[in-house]
């Protein structure tokens, strides 16, 4: 196109003023661009990396559970978000048993529960570890339990470090928990740990209890799923007065129970740990009609080749 010699200061102008446009637009692009960067939280940044690429502390000068669980899980913290780390679990079958055969790696949330100092160099930490579903949401329906964890660590110079580890100890409980744990001294230097897991259905209620002994590269079950409490007044109201000694309108369509128990473990020998005792309370009756009879007993469990065996007494606790 020919352009009059009397226009082309005018059109020059106007293609000056194109071009500044342009560059003051990409400007103003890339401005926006860095400070959107910039206003990202680096926690946000963190959590959006692959865990791969989190490196792992080579060890912890403490055996404070926040400082153990990054040397297991890189980049773990106490946190909602942050509790997510990669174990390796076999699958549950529709019976709430492991599949033989069948462990791969998963994305669970995972929680210490007890740390223990086996001795001088030995410690080991105790987790309560819950699968996590395809939208990345816990597995924590009321049959779903949670798996045991245990991870082992040596001292050394440098400090604390990992030495093995297991993500699949044991599985058990309910609500994605493995409910209530606690760690016991059964000879100078051998400890074991309790987990009782309970839940209710239709008004009856229940729990289990399981034991574990803890070595310096093993966790081993020693006996599991004791029946410890049960009750049944939550499913037929006239059993609490029945079990109260008073009389209802309606007598109870069966028999009424509210029986509870508790470990307790004797100081052994490191050849040859103590007994386990299960001392039960509470009432129960015979019938419908019988009248509410208090339970006072114990169970003996003796130890034998590393596993709790019943001894002496029977176990008070109703079935349902």
């Amino acid at each position: 196109m020919h352009i009059p010699s009397s226009d082309r200061p005018r059109a020059a102008l106007a293609k000056a003023a194109v071009v500044a446009a342009l560059i003051a637009l990409a400007g103003c692009s890339q401005q926006d661009n860095s400070s959107t960067a910039a206003d990202v939280p680096a926690a946000t940044e963190e959590a959006l990396a692959p865990a791969a690429e989190l490196a792992a502390p080579a060890f912890s000068a403490t055996l404070k559970r926040g400082d153990l669980m990054p040397l297991v899980f890189p980049g773990w913290e106490d946190k909602d978000k942050g509790r997510v780390g990669t174990v390796t679990l076999p699958d549950i079958g529709n019976d709430g048993k492991p599949v033989p055969d069948s462990e791969g790696e998963q994305q669970a949330d995972v929680s210490p529960r007890e740390v223990v100092r086996l001795d001088d160099t030995h410690a080991v930490m105790l987790t309560e570890t819950v699968p996590l579903d395809d939208q990345g949401q816990p597995m924590d329906a009321h049959v779903a339990g949670a798996w045991i964890g245990a991870y082992f660590f040596e001292q050394g110079n440098d400090g604390w470090a990992l030495s093995k580890r297991n993500d699949a100890v044991g599985y058990q409980g309910f609500m994605g928990s493995i409910g209530k744990t606690a760690v016991e001294r059964i000879a100078p230097q051998r400890f074991v740990l309790t987990a009782t897991s309970g839940s209710c259905w239709q008004g009856y209620c229940g729990s289990w209890l399981s034991v574990y002994e803890l070595g310096a590269s093993e966790v081993r079950e020693m006996v599991s799923g004791i029946p410890m409490s049960a009750s049944n007044g939550g499913a037929d109201g006239a059993c609490e007065q029945v079990l109260a000694n008073e009389r209802p309108e309606t007598p109870p369509r069966g028999s009424c129970f509210e029986v509870e128990g508790s470990a307790q473990f004797a100081l052994g020998t490191d050849d040859e740990p103590g007994e386990m005792r299960l001392v039960f309370s509470g009432t129960r009756t015979s019938g419908a009609g019988a009248r509410a009879e208090s339970v006072d007993s114990t169970v003996v469990y003796a130890y034998r080749k590393g596993s709790y065996v019943p001894g002496s007494g029977r176990n008070p606790v109703p079935s349902f």
